[in-house]
């Protein structure tokens, strides 16, 4: 009897998340987070919660932040962006809680499964906003055991199009041994500078 209430939330979709939030997904919300084609768009996710902007971003907010359910959670932390602008105001709430996903312990010294893919996930969402300041955040990642987070930090590097970042991308390419992480500082470098960058003058 003490597993009915645990199941009549999954099947309403309430999943109470860590930080005590509760998430409230409809089957037409979670669905649109979960279509496997392209994240859905602002506009397919604002139709599934009434047309109602903010309880659609309060819904992604409390998801990205939720380990319930990783697959959504991605999704979620993937959408986020599409509610500010770029470059994003580093004060607004959907900045603060990607924030808070890349520097949750948890997810931030994560090194195997579905918490390093939640990491790459904020990392690369975090990109995608431009907010200049993050690069603090970033660079020590460049040093991740996982290739595929540093990779994923050099593009989110690039795409924040902080020139201070250099210095960081420059020390990491000698040391470097992943061909996809070099090619990834590689492109991150001639978006922040000249394309003779790598030139062998200038190593």
């Amino acid at each position: 009897m003490k597993k009915l209430p645990l199941v009549l939330a999954l099947l309403t979709g309430l999943v109470v998340s860590a930080s005590g939030h509760a998430v409230m997904l409809t089957p037409e919300q979670r669905n649109a987070l979960t279509q496997l084609d392209a994240l859905p768009s602002r506009d397919q996710l604002n139709s599934v919660h009434a047309n109602d902007a903010s309880l659609a971003l309060q819904n992604l907010r409390d998801t990205a932040i939720d380990p319930a359910d990783p697959t959504v959670q991605i999704r979620a932390i993937g959408a986020l962006p599409q509610y500010c602008g770029s470059p994003c105001d580093p004060a607004n709430e959907v900045h603060a809680t990607l924030v808070s996903v890349v520097t949750e312990p948890r997810y931030r010294d994560s090194r195997a499964g579905t918490d390093l893919l939640v990491l790459r996930a904020g990392i690369e969402a975090l990109g995608t906003l431009r907010v200049a300041e993050d690069i603090d955040l970033l660079i020590p990642q460049l040093a991740h055991p996982s290739r595929d987070i540093r990779a994923a930090v050099a593009h989110a590097l690039r795409d924040l199009g902080n020139p201070l970042a250099i210095d960081a991308l420059f020390e990491r390419y000698p040391v470097e041994t992943v061909p996809q992480v070099q090619l990834a500082i590689e492109d991150a470098l001639n978006a922040l500078v000249s394309p003779t960058a790598l030139s062998p003058q200038n190593p």
